[in-house]
């Protein structure tokens, strides 16, 4: 068998070797070039939401672009805002007539459907619980009305934005226009230009098509934590009733987090509430919350919780004070013998507290627009 001489293999691994030399110093040359145009690629400006600080493309800067980005991406935090979409009037004395306890007069069919005074679905109670316990700063109130609740949250110290798709709602709203975003959800979406802590819909869910959710989701993602009821029976315009099963599982399949807990506290201080059974002057009612009570659903929109606005919610106070029975009692930072060294908590941390003047001025306030139609307070 005959064989090359070494000298000779030798040479040829030498030549293999400076040609490996000569590739691997094109391949790091062309990935340089490959760099430095991603790098201008990079640096292109991009349009920021102001408040999340979160770049996108700079081909958003119009309202269908942002649309279309967001059913794109349907899990994520709406980008900027959108124009709201106003309902379109259509005269029907005939529709009016049928509406009977229900306002909307003018209003198409599947708007309206609220009363002057709906108090099954106030609770004062909950309310007290979101600011006081959970470190609720701004309420975005949804299908809201005549603005109740609304009220409430803005007497309180709340930052509120109310979304209505009534016309005949809107015009007797108990709050001022600037708190309020006239929308109609079967014209398209809408979202606000900033994030909240809560979103409160009572007696909304039900009034809105399958086909139209997305529009009406697109608002919530713009929540930290969603309070929603859902009718279990008929009424004016109730397209979607369900059992709370499917309400979970279709809230959970859109990216929020079903809450047990917080549901179950919810509609047990409904139940204390129901128990004093307080007299409430307007149109002669006794505050039941029987809407909330019964169907109460929390959700945590993590999306928005996870956010530095929002670190404030879930208040507790953080320094160790007691351990009794399994239960940990917290106090104040930076209070006690101990406190000089420990870290305080900066204001905006502590939660709102409810004064009871501030409920009185509610009360006046809604008593002042019954029967004031078309008086937009």
């Amino acid at each position: 068998m005959k064989t090359e001489p070494y000298n000779r293999r030798r040479g040829d691994s030498k030549a293999i070797y400076v040609w490996l030399l000569i590739l691997s110093n094109l391949l790091v040359f062309q990935l340089g070039r490959l760099f430095d145009a991603n790098s201008t690629i990079l640096s292109t400006p991009s349009f920021t939401n102001p408040q999340l600080d979160i770049p996108f493309p700079p081909t958003l800067h119009d309202v269908e672009s942002r649309i279309a980005y967001a059913a794109a991406h349907p899990l994520s935090v709406p980008q900027g805002s959108v124009p709201n979409l106003p309902s379109i009037r259509e005269a029907n004395a005939k529709v009016d007539q049928e509406r009977k306890i229900y306002g909307g007069a003018g209003d198409k069919l599947h708007l309206g459907g609220f009363t002057a005074i709906d108090a099954e679905g106030i609770s004062p109670g909950v309310w007290t619980y979101m600011l006081e316990k959970l470190g609720v700063r701004s309420v975005l109130d949804v299908g809201c009305g005549r603005g109740i609740s609304s009220r409430w949250f803005l007497e309180h110290g709340a930052d509120v934005l109310c979304v209505e798709g009534s016309h005949d709602a809107v015009t007797q709203s108990y709050l001022p226009s600037s708190n309020i975003v006239e929308h109609d959800y079967a014209r398209g979406a809408w979202w606000p230009n900033r994030t909240f802590d809560a979103a409160w819909s009572v007696e909304f869910l039900e009034h809105v098509s399958l086909q139209y959710h997305p529009n009406y989701i697109a608002t919530f993602r713009k929540a930290a934590i969603l309070f929603v009821t859902s009718s279990r029976w008929g009424g004016w315009h109730h397209v979607e009733v369900h059992q709370d099963d499917w309400w979970i599982r279709k809230y959970e399949s859109y990216g929020f987090r079903y809450d047990d807990a917080l549901t179950k506290a919810v509609k047990a201080t409904v139940a204390e509430e129901r128990q004093r059974l307080e007299f409430f002057a307007p149109a002669n009612k006794t505050l039941g919350a029987a809407h909330v009570g019964q169907s109460v659903k929390v959700f945590i929109n993590p999306a928005v919780a996870a956010l530095p606005a929002h670190l404030h919610l879930f208040f507790e106070h953080g320094c160790f004070r007691d351990y009794n029975k399994g239960v940990i009692t917290n106090r104040k930072c930076g209070e006690g013998r101990q406190g000089w060294k420990e870290t305080v908590l900066p204001p905006e941390f502590y939660p709102l507290k409810v004064n009871p003047q501030d409920g009185l001025n509610w009360q006046a306030a809604l008593m002042a627009g019954v029967g004031n139609p078309g008086e937009n307070k």
